[in-house]
């Protein structure tokens, strides 16, 4: 039987975590991850959380593992803001960044601190390490960020941008 590992003992975790820590929230965050998202959760997740209306949690099987989430809006969001953030959930703690399924791939929301994030790569790779970002990539950033924006000024529901 192997051990099972939750999100935070993921390599890309740490190296998350340390980009992160370069960053700080804007105060004008609307908390839009918070409302549209399902949250996925670990064992570890569940035992900090304590506990979680019923309704807003869901048990599914895949890959032969156990998992959870929430679904949106979070209950823990009060007034745009998180009510547990020193215990939020480890996919909290990788936001603006998303997991995928996609070998090598580190998806980014298209927010306003995963712009910040996308802007300083760009300035990073072109300066530093004198790689131009390639047009495709950097004009599918704008386009979902534009379209980020357009629906969040329109207040329609957003969905996931992938």
């Amino acid at each position: 039987m192997h051990e099972k590992r939750t999100l935070s003992d993921l390599t890309f975790f740490k190296i998350v975590q340390e980009i992160l820590s370069h960053y700080s929230w804007p105060r004008t965050c609307p908390a839009i991850c918070c409302k549209i998202a399902d949250i996925n959760l670990d064992e570890n997740d569940l035992n900090t959380l304590g506990e979680i209306p019923k309704d807003k949690i869901e048990s599914f099987i895949e890959d032969g593992e156990r998992h959870y989430k929430m679904s949106p809006p979070c209950p823990f969001l009060e007034s745009d803001k998180c009510t547990v953030y020193d215990r939020r959930p480890t996919m909290c703690r990788l936001f603006p960044f998303n997991i995928t399924t996609m070998p090598d791939a580190l998806l980014l929301f298209p927010c306003d601190m995963g712009g910040s994030i996308f802007e300083d790569y760009v300035e990073y790779s072109n300066n530093i390490l004198k790689r131009p970002v390639p047009t495709e990539t950097t004009g599918a950033f704008k386009q979902s960020h534009s379209s980020f924006d357009i629906k969040l000024n329109e207040d329609l529901p957003i969905p996931m941008l992938l």
